[in-house]
């Protein structure tokens, strides 16, 4: 888990960060800044849904382990 919110949140910076920086001196055309932004909105939901999944995996693998849970 902490892997993917240090991803989430590198993904979120990097960003603010390019958006700051398009907004102020416009280096990237606008269609592609929108194709990065998908990109970015995308890895982080994905990186994010992973991350909770494998949590979720992880705690009740070891509460079956413990005798916490059937199955």
């Amino acid at each position: 888990m902490k892997v993917g919110v240090i991803l989430c949140c590198l993904i979120a910076v990097a960003w603010v960060v390019l958006a700051l920086v398009q907004l102020w001196f416009m280096p990237l055309d606008a269609a592609l800044f929108i194709k990065i932004s998908i990109t970015a909105g995308l890895l982080f939901i994905v990186v994010l849904v992973l991350s909770l999944v494998l949590r979720e995996y992880l705690t009740d693998r070891k509460l079956k382990d413990s005798g916490h849970l059937d199955g």
